[in-house]
């Protein structure tokens, strides 16, 4: 993994811009940035997101090289809530009834037994017919 110093010389080549050109950009002197490429110096937090702004990426990606991912802490069942509200948000269904948390609170555990079964054979009917109309 590139170091911050190697991360700020790459971005900014990508851009285009000379050390000067990005110290004026940040309202300091011509040298200022090339200490921060060369480590001698460290950006405020203020010029960080300056920097970020003009390389056009993240914070997180500017100081650690790499994007913070959101799902990185969420549990398996939380990552497939999380799909299956996606899913069904493209799908045109926007605040699905049975996903309303509140709702759930009256239902016994065989009230919650018949919703699973009932999810089973609709699922089971989908490919049925699924295998009938590509078969």
């Amino acid at each position: 993994m590139d170091s911050f110093e190697q991360r700020l010389e790459n971005l900014r080549e990508k851009k285009g811009y000379s050390k000067k050109e990005i110290s004026h950009k940040l309202g300091f002197t011509d040298n200022v940035f090339g200490s921060y490429e060369r480590g001698e110096r460290r950006p405020s937090f203020e010029a960080l997101i300056k920097l970020a702004d003009i390389f056009d990426v993240s914070l997180d990606f500017l100081i650690r090289g790499k994007e913070y991912k959101e799902d990185s802490n969420l549990t398996q069942n939380e990552k497939a809530l999380k799909d299956i509200t996606k899913y069904l948000a493209n799908k045109g269904i926007k605040s699905p009834y049975f996903l309303q948390s509140q709702k759930w609170a009256i239902l016994s555990k065989e009230d919650i037994k018949e919703l699973n079964d009932h999810f089973e054979w609709v699922v089971e009917k989908a490919k049925v017919r699924r295998q009938r109309e590509n078969g």
